[in-house]
């Protein structure tokens, strides 16, 4: 994850859909890289995916809640706004404008067959709309609007930077050199929930909230945390690498010189170490790295009109750089505003 792009300047560009609160999740798969990419000579410009948001969620007054919860995390897990612009989507007009352009180099079946849009269907049947079979093109507006070098995302979103990456390719061979072809991280982190599979702000039963008391996901993890269903007794040797879902792939990540000294894995390979103790220690590791941030989001929890100050001035820095893109993509296209 720290490969080659940690040493080059960049334009960073990610966002947050603002379907619920941040999980465990969307902590270590993605902000803890939007913080590490904060750093002198690159551009960071990190979103609120509010337009987004729309295509499964109706409810107004849970999506403009979200939305200033999920900056308040963004601020207490170490982004700061005079490092990196902090914004809403729906902020910069010119990125709806910037999808219609976008839309007229994108043949329609290709955007019918995207897994993430095949998934969409799958799961909200009665959402199939027409915003829900443009987001890719929205989200490559979202990111060739600042003309972005580097997005960081979820292996789930690989197809949809993959199609950013093509419309950047067609515009340029059609209207001559305007975007950079954006890259994706080199190794790409899936966070297993509870179930085994992927953590998902949808799935409050897979999912492990940040702002939790370590109590609270201690009792989750020893609940419900899947780890190898052979294993019936203490004695049983153990297989962490395929055989626990949801418990050791985190210890991957957490846990201080796991990856080096695999002390975990062998200990349960050996039956030196039951599942409750793996469970417990595992907890230790991730209250270590929550608890600083919990303490610093407790002090964020009443400051909304800092939060709202923070997306105003963010929105004000996206919509200079983004603007600038959309006016030379109106003078290639041949669309003047009169």
């Amino acid at each position: 994850m720290e490969g080659k792009f940690m040493s080059e300047i960049l334009k960073v560009l990610s966002g947050i859909r603002a379907t619920g609160r941040l999980h465990f999740g969307n902590f270590l798969g993605a902000v803890q890289n939007f913080v590490k990419y904060q750093k002198d000579g690159n551009i960071c410009l990190y979103f609120i995916a509010d337009w987004h948001t729309l295509t499964t969620l109706e409810n107004p007054e849970e999506l403009r809640t979200n939305l200033t919860e999920i900056v308040k995390d963004y601020l207490a897990a170490g982004l700061d706004p005079d490092k990196s612009i902090i914004y809403a989507q729906s902020s910069i007009p010119e990125i709806s404008e910037l999808c219609l352009y976008l839309s007229m180099l994108q043949p329609l079946g290709e955007l019918q067959t995207i897994p993430t849009y095949k998934e969409l269907v799958r799961k909200f049947p009665n959402r199939v709309t027409l915003g829900l079979l443009t987001y890719p093109v929205l989200m490559a507006a979202d990111i060739l609007g600042p003309k972005a070098t580097l997005v960081p995302v979820g292996e789930d979103q690989v197809p949809n930077v993959e199609l950013a990456r093509d419309l950047a390719k067609r515009f340029n061979n059609r209207y001559g050199k305007t975007f950079p072809i954006p890259e994706m991280m080199q190794d790409m982190v899936r966070i297993p929930g509870l179930d085994g599979e992927k953590m998902g702000k949808s799935d409050a039963d897979n999912s492990i909230d940040i702002n939790a008391s370590i109590e609270e996901i201690r009792r989750r993890y020893l609940t419900k945390g899947v780890t190898d269903k052979n294993r019936v007794r203490a004695s049983d040797p153990g297989d962490p690498y395929n055989g626990c879902k949801s418990v050791y792939p985190i210890h991957e990540l957490v846990t201080v010189e796991e990856t080096e000294n695999r002390q975990i894995a062998k200990a349960c390979q050996a039956a030196a170490i039951g599942c409750a103790e793996c469970k417990n220690i595992l907890v230790d590791n991730i209250a270590r790295i929550l608890e600083p941030f919990q303490e610093r989001r407790r002090e964020l929890a009443e400051k909304n009109e800092y939060v709202r100050e923070v997306l105003r001035e963010g929105g004000k820095k996206a919509h200079r750089i983004i603007s600038i893109t959309v006016s030379e993509v109106r003078e290639k296209m041949g669309i003047t505003i009169y």
